[in-house]
C-alpha cells in the first residue's frame, strides 16, 4: 500500500511539473563549476533540498549556467540536464537526482533539417528551391539549437533562443525507487549489527548525524557523531567524532576527531585527529596521528606521527614524525626523531636517531652515529658522515710530533669526521752483538678520530679548521697505558688549477697526556715525542705538556 501511494504522489508531481510552461534563457555563458558546488547554491537559492548518491552523481563534471534574474529552478535544472547524463523529478521542495540513460549530450547536437517525405508542391524536386524552403520552414521536430548571427564589422555575437523543456516523467519502477532514496541524511540511527538497525536494509546509503552502533553497524556516512561498541564501519565520509571499542574503517574521507581503541583505518585523507590503541592506515593525513604500535599514511602526511614502533609515510611528510625504533618517508620531510633509525627524501629541518640517518637532500642537521646523504646545506654530526656531493679528501701532512700522517677526511663543509693514522721514527740504544750498545731506528705509531669544518674564501683559497685525538703506541706494537696526542691546527690550502689538488700549511697546537713510565727511571711521559721548547708541562700522576708547531702536506 506504501509503494502504491508512494508511485501515485510521485505521478502526480511528474505529471504537474511537466505541465509547467516552458522557460526560456535569453543567453548563457561558461563558469566551468562543479555540479556539487551549483546544487548547494540552488539549495540556498531556491530553498530547495536535493536527494542523490553521490556514486550515481557525478558531483565533480563542470557546468556551464547563466540564467536571468526570475529564471525558475526548472529551467536552470533543464539546463543542467542537457548537460550532464542525469534527470530530476521534483515534489515540493524536493529534488530527486538519478542517472540518465540517455547517450548524447542535447549541447553537441547539431540543428536537424527537414526530410523530404514526399513529392508536393512543399516539396519540390528541385534540390536549390528545397533548401530555400527548409530555410524558412519550421523543422518538423524541435531543433536543440537556434542561433540569430547579427554582424557588426569584423565581429559578430550569438543569441541563444532555444525553448527547454522538461523530458517526460520516467516509469517509477522498484530499482527507481531505491535509487531516489540513495544519499540520504537522517538525525539519528541504533543499530545492533550490520543492517540490523533503525535504517534496516539502506543502512549503507543514509548519512546519520547520530550514531550508535551497540556492538557492529555498517552505515553511508556520519555527519555529527557515532559511537560504536566494538566496530564502524563507514561507506562514504565521516565529519565529526567518530569512537570505537576496537576500530573504525571509513570508505571515504575524515574530517574531525577518530579514536579506536584498537585501530582505525580510513581509505581517503584524515583531517583532524586520529588516535589508536595499536595502529593507524589512511590514505593521507593533515592531522595527528597517535598509536601505540605504528602509523600508515598512504600518501602525503602533514601534522604529527607519533608511535611506540614506527611511522610511514608514503609521500611528504610535511610535520614531524616521532617513533621508538624507526620512521621512513618517500618524500619531502620536514622532521624525524626515532631510537634507531630515519629514512627520508629531501629534509628541511631535521633527522635524528641513535643509530642512522638517511636522506637525499638536507637543509638543516642529521644527528646520529652514522648520516648519510646525497647534499647537506646544514650540519650532519656523527661519528661517520657519507655526503656524496660533501667534503670528501684524502690527505698526506708531516708535523714535529709525527713525521708522517694520512688522513681520510668525509662529511660536509660545515663538519666533517677524520680518520687518521701517522708514524715517527727515533734512534734508540739497543744491545750490540758483543755486548756493547748500539743506535738504531725504532719505530712508533698513532691512530686517532677528529672532526673539522672548512671555510672557501675564493674557488683557489680555503681554510681547514680541525681537532684530533691519537693514541701514540711507543716503540711497541700497543701501547695499554694512555698515551694521547691531542692537537688543534689552523691551516691554509690553495687549489690547483684542477681544484683536485690543493698545498696546505699553518700552525699546530699539541698537547701530549701520558702515563707512561720510563721503567729505568719511572718517570712519567711520552719517550719519543719531546719538542725541543713547551708552554706548559707538568702533573703527577698523569703527566700534560703542551706546545705549538707546524704542520703542512698535500690534500686529494
Amino acid at each position: 500500500m506504501k509503494k502504491l501511494l508512494l508511485f501515485t504522489g510521485l505521478w502526480f508531481a511528474g505529471v504537474g511539473l511537466n505541465a509547467q510552461a516552458p522557460a526560456v534563457l535569453a543567453s548563457y555563458r561558461t563558469i566551468n563549476q562543479s555540479l556539487g558546488e551549483v546544487l548547494k547554491d540552488l539549495e540556498q537559492q531556491f530553498q530547495v533540498r536535493f536527494s542523490y548518491s553521490p556514486d550515481f552523481i557525478p558531483l565533480e563534471r563542470k557546468v556551464s549556467v547563466n540564467a536571468e534574474e526570475g529564471a525558475r529552478l526548472e529551467a536552470i535544472m533543464d539546463e543542467i540536464c542537457r548537460q550532464l547524463p542525469i534527470s530530476y523529478r521534483k515534489m515540493g521542495n524536493q529534488v530527486m537526482l538519478k542517472p540518465s540513460r540517455k547517450t548524447d549530450e542535447l549541447g553537441q547536437l547539431e540543428p536537424v533539417k527537414p526530410k523530404v517525405r514526399q513529392q508536393s508542391p512543399i516539396y519540390p524536386e528541385d534540390a536549390a528551391e528545397r533548401e530555400r524552403l527548409s530555410q524558412r520552414m519550421e523543422p518538423i521536430r524541435p531543433s536543440t539549437t537556434r542561433a540569430i548571427n547579427s554582424p557588426g564589422g569584423n565581429a559578430y555575437k550569438e543569441i541563444n533562443v532555444d525553448l527547454y523543456h522538461l523530458p517526460p516523467p520516467p516509469a517509477v519502477t522498484a530499482e527507481a525507487d531505491e535509487e531516489v532514496y540513495r544519499g540520504d541524511r537522517r538525525l539519528a540511527q541504533v543499530s545492533i549489527l550490520p543492517y540490523v538497525g533503525t535504517n534496516l536494509e539502506r543502512s549503507a546509503e543514509i548519512t546519520n548525524n547520530v550514531s550508535l552502533n551497540v556492538l557492529w553497524g555498517t552505515n553511508g556516512g556520519v555527519d555529527g557523531l557515532e559511537v560504536g561498541g566494538l566496530y564502524n564501519k563507514i561507506i562514504n565520509d565521516v565529519e565529526g567524532v567518530q569512537i570505537a571499542g576496537v576500530g573504525s574503517q571509513v570508505g571515504g574521507d575524515v574530517i574531525g576527531t577518530q579514536v579506536g581503541g584498537v585501530f582505525n583505518v580510513n581509505n581517503g585523507k584524515v583531517q583532524g585527529v586520529q588516535a589508536a590503541g595499536v595502529f593507524n592506515i589512511a590514505g593521507e593525513t593533515q592531522a595527528i596521528q597517535a598509536a601505540g604500535l605504528f602509523n600508515i599514511s598512504h600518501g602525503d602526511a602533514a601534522g604529527l606521527q607519533a608511535s611506540g614502533l614506527f611511522n610511514i609515510s608514503g609521500g611528504k611528510a610535511e610535520g614531524l614524525q616521532v617513533a621508538s625504533l624507526f620512521n621512513k618517508s618517500q618524500g619531502f620531510t620536514r622532521s624525524q626523531i626515532s631510537g634507531l633509525f630515519n629514512k627520508a627524501g629531501d629534509v628541511e629541518g631535521g633527522q635524528v636517531s641513535a643509530l642512522f640517518n638517511k636522506a637525499k637532500r638536507v637543509d638543516g642537521f642529521q644527528v646520529a652515529l652514522i648520516n648519510v646523504a646525497d647534499t647537506v646545506n646544514g650540519v650532519p654530526v656523527g661519528l661517520l658522515n657519507i655526503v656524496k656531493n660533501g667534503y670528501n679528501r684524502f690527505e698526506l701532512s708531516s708535523n714535529d710530533a709525527l713525521f708522517a700522517n694520512a688522513a681520510l677526511k668525509l662529511g660536509a663543509y660545515s663538519f666533517y669526521n677524520i680518520f687518521k693514522v701517522g708514524m715517527r721514527w727515533d734512534m734508540q740504544e739497543q744491545p750490540g752483538t758483543v755486548g756493547a750498545a748500539e743506535e738504531a731506528r725504532a719505530y712508533s705509531w698513532g691512530l686517532g678520530y677528529g672532526i673539522g669544518t672548512t671555510k672557501r674564501f675564493t674557488p683557489n683559497l680555503m681554510m681547514n679548521v680541525e681537532a684530533t685525538c691519537m693514541h701514540i703506541n711507543e716503540l711497541e706494537r700497543w701501547t695499554k697505558e694512555v698515551n694521547l696526542l691531542n692537537q688543534l691546527s689552523l691551516t691554509l690550502g690553495y687549489n690547483g688549477t684542477d681544484r683536485k689538488t690543493s698545498f696546505f700549511a699553518g700552525p699546530i697546537a699539541n698537547l701530549m697526556v701520558s702515563r707512561v713510565a720510563d721503567p729505568e727511571t719511572g718517570e712519567l711521559g711520552s719517550r719519543v715525542i719531546d719538542p725541543s721548547y713547551t708552554l706548559a708541562e707538568g702533573g703527577q700522576n698523569t703527566h700534560l705538556r703542551f706546545w705549538v708547531g707546524v704542520q703542512g702536506g698535500i690534500r686529494f
